[in-house]
């Protein structure tokens, strides 16, 4: 593998825990954006909402981005759901070798049920809709498109590092 790279996808998808298989595998560091966030931040993700907004939030998930891709030593990064919305961050995901990580959509809607999940949507129907705005920018920086739909995760990590052994 050359250089870092990324996982994105809706949330509830998974991506951290591809993220830690791979990153074990290739014996590189792993860098769950959202955690680094949170570091960052010194609170929750659901506090950064609640007392700055979403844009603070994605500020410090674009810096966040920018040190993880940047590092001097390869690394695997599990983005955050909404990491695409922003052009820049598009940008910097073009440059790294980036899976898109699919999930039927009713088990995502079942695996984000909770109060940690600021975005996941008051209802069914903004669920979806937030999803269909994103699917697109998810594909736009793909290099792998892989589909987790009832598969384990370490046949998902499998097919991934098939993959970027080719690369």
């Amino acid at each position: 593998m050359n250089g870092s790279v990324a996982i994105v996808g809706y949330m509830g998808c998974g991506k951290t825990t591809l993220g830690r298989i791979l990153a074990r595998t290739l014996k590189c560091e792993f860098v769950d954006l959202d955690r680094a966030v949170v570091k960052t931040a010194g609170k929750g993700i659901p506090e950064i909402f609640a007392g700055h907004g979403e844009e603070h939030f994605r500020d410090l998930e674009h810096e966040a981005l920018l040190d993880a891709l940047e590092g001097r030593t390869p690394s695997v990064v599990a983005c955050g759901g909404g990491v695409v919305v922003r052009p820049e961050n598009r940008a910097l995901l073009r440059d790294v070798t980036t899976v898109f990580l699919r999930e039927d959509l009713d088990v995502l809607y079942e695996r984000t049920r909770g109060p940690g999940r600021p975005l996941r949507a008051a209802s069914r129907e903004e669920f979806e809709l937030r999803y269909g705005e994103r699917l697109p920018l998810y594909r736009e920086v793909a290099d792998l498109e892989v589909d987790a739909e009832g598969r384990t995760p370490t046949q998902v990590a499998e097919e991934v590092l098939g993959c970027l052994s080719k690369r």
